[in-house]
């Protein structure tokens, strides 16, 4: 039985003995942090109250969860229970999202969030760290790993934002319309952003899509105001990625509608000593949609990088093209 089930049909026990929905889905989402292991802490960034939450050991290695666009520290509590045994993972709500919100007047530029991801992890003491961002995660992830080269342990970008792609996609297509297919302004928006990021659309317990749907309405002015000050930017990697010294592992589903499966090889011309993996029959959100699989494969790079067979790049230098592959280094 998958877990949405169990968690549905509990759901709907509960709602039989007058627990209302809303009640419910806050309920499930404070499960699925349990089973993760979050533990939530707050520090003053930049006029922010930045949320984040914290999980794993203490003594071990420490690795930072950048969520994507619409997204909070829930996009990864599918993928934490897999790896928290070997890391002290740290997940933020990213300025602007989640639980630390939307603050007027404040910038949301690339170059604001890396300058206030800086300050974050340096009040947690954090000299060198492991990071895996998604989507636009994993564009402040690669453009952080760019500008401050020697704190990064390795990076991972799984779907990841900040390159441009051959082959356009359907989002892609939606937004040289003047249409952001991720913001959500109605319920059917919300159901429309599952069939987007989803290769299959996981079934949802009513109650909780609806709750969900109802927060992202209720932000979505906020949002499109961040999305329009980011992605309205020059693509800032171009002309940084071979500031990259990290091993990188660059992971996606095969069936992105959002940042076209194209981007990779712009990605891995720019970063030529990086990693690929392809998920099949996978979408934008691999650690949501093929947790097992997404945390298989990042072990599998980490392990390469520990014993040699994963390269860093020599030093910084002019970026450089590498023939376009379709190879998987790291199993997938």
């Amino acid at each position: 039985m998958s877990w949405w089930l169990v968690v549905g049909v509990l759901g709907a026990v509960l709602l039989t003995v007058g627990i209302g929905g809303r009640r419910w889905a806050q309920a499930t989402l404070k499960l699925l942090r349990r089973h993760a292991g979050y533990v939530r802490h707050s520090i003053g960034v930049d006029g922010f109250e930045l949320v984040y939450q914290e999980s794993g050991r203490r003594d071990a290695p420490p690795l930072l969860l950048l969520h994507g666009f619409g997204g909070d520290s829930d996009n990864w509590v599918r993928l934490v229970p897999l790896l928290r045994r070997d890391f002290r993972i740290l997940v933020p709500d990213l300025p602007g999202f989640g639980e630390t919100g939307f603050l007027p007047g404040k910038s949301y530029s690339l170059e604001a969030q890396v300058a206030r991801l800086k300050d974050f992890v340096e009040m947690l003491h954090l000299d060198r760290f492991h990071v895996v961002g998604n989507s636009m995660g994993g564009y402040l992830a690669a453009a952080f790993a760019a500008t401050y080269p020697e704190r990064i342990a390795t990076l991972g970008l799984f779907n990841a934002a900040g390159v441009d792609m051959t082959t356009r996609s359907p989002f892609y297509d939606a937004a040289l319309d003047g249409r952001n297919l991720l913001l959500v302004r109605s319920p059917a928006d919300f159901h429309g952003v599952l069939e987007l990021v989803y290769h299959k659309r996981p079934w949802m317990p009513g109650y909780l899509r609806r709750f969900m749907a109802a927060h992202r309405i209720l932000v979505s002015d906020d949002q499109d105001a961040i999305f329009q000050e980011i992605f309205g930017e020059r693509v800032w990697l171009d002309e940084h990625m071979a500031q990259i010294k990290a091993p990188t592992l660059i992971l996606w589903g095969d069936d992105d509608r959002v940042l076209d499966i194209s981007s990779v090889q712009l990605f891995k011309a720019g970063i030529p000593h990086a990693q690929v993996a392809i998920l099949p029959a996978c979408g934008h959100v691999p650690m949501l949609e093929k947790p097992a699989e997404t945390a298989r494969v990042y072990r599998a790079f980490l392990a390469g990088v520990a014993d040699g067979s994963v390269p860093a790049a020599a030093a910084p230098g002019p970026a450089t093209k590498a023939p376009a592959t379709s190879s998987h280094d790291v199993p997938a």
